[in-house]
């Protein structure tokens, strides 16, 4: 390869890393007015319908690691799917988190000194990644992935 595309290639690098840390920064553990910050981004910017997939890695429960396409309307979670079967997950819809009730946990993690780090969507503010701490069966990550409004 010349030169000057090992060039471009590095700096086009450079930027792509700069650009993916700068968006999806983890935040230090207890940074409240950034999770404040960002929680009042989505409040602001939040679809009144919306979906996205969930997953919880790391805890001792029935459904970790598998993927969950959550559907939201009006502030409640109205289905809740295994993207690997297609089947509904059993159990109540209320256990199921909305994007407010995974701010509600970052901020619950942050004041209890168990949030290791977050990681924030860039445009519309709401959390990407959680990572816990905590005894090892307490212990984790959860994920919302995929966040597409709904008409």
């Amino acid at each position: 390869m010349p030169s000057n595309h090992w060039k471009l290639y590095g700096a086009v690098t450079i930027a792509s890393v700069s650009l993916l840390t700068s968006c999806g920064e983890s935040t230090s553990p207890g940074s409240k007015p950034e999770i404040s910050a960002h929680r009042t981004l989505w409040t602001q910017s939040a679809p009144p319908a919306y979906e996205y997939d969930y997953r919880v890695t790391g805890f001792f429960i029935s459904f970790a690691n598998h993927e969950i396409h959550l559907v939201v309307r009006d502030g409640v979670v109205r289905s809740a799917t295994d993207v690997a079967t297609g089947q509904p997950m059993p159990g109540q819809l209320t256990q199921w988190p909305t994007i407010g009730a995974l701010f509600d946990e970052v901020a619950q993690a942050a004041d209890a000194g168990m949030l290791r780090g977050v990681r924030f969507d860039p445009v519309l503010g709401y959390p990407t990644e959680i990572d816990l701490d905590g005894p090892p069966d307490a212990s984790g990550s959860v994920f919302a992935t995929g966040l597409r409004a709904l008409p």
